[in-house]
């Protein structure tokens, strides 16, 4: 895949799967358990101890599970991670590959193209 290039038309993409993932967040999680599991983590990423921006990421996708917005489900991550986290899980986190396929497309076009460089690609996934 050709990746295209341009402020214009990252910064359309980027909003879009912004939005998107910014929605998927803020509904994963209830606040509260945002709030416990970024406290928790120290506000860092539990794999990097990066920084920013930082998500909190799903152990198990499966909403039936009745784990699925607890605190023990949950860790901070940061985007580049949280991508690898859903590119590696592919068919094995909870979701289906559809829901993955998309979830993983929103977190590459979250990366500046610098940090997609090195990145295996989503439309592999395919």
């Amino acid at each position: 895949m050709k990746l295209e290039t341009g402020k214009k038309y990252d910064l359309i993409i980027v909003s879009m799967s912004a939005l998107g993932l910014l929605a998927i967040s803020i509904c994963a999680f209830s606040k509260d358990v945002r709030k416990k599991i970024r406290k928790r983590d120290n506000n860092k990423s539990v794999l990097s101890c990066g920084g920013d921006p930082l998500h909190c990421a799903h152990i198990n996708h499966n909403r039936n599970s009745p784990d699925y917005n607890k605190t023990q489900n949950g860790r901070l991550l940061t985007v580049r991670e949280h991508y690898l986290d859903h590119y590696n899980g592919h068919g094995k986190n909870g979701l289906s590959k559809k829901n993955n396929y998309a979830a993983t497309k929103g977190l590459f076009y979250m990366l500046s193209i610098k940090q997609r460089k090195d990145l295996p690609n989503y439309e592999d996934l395919k």
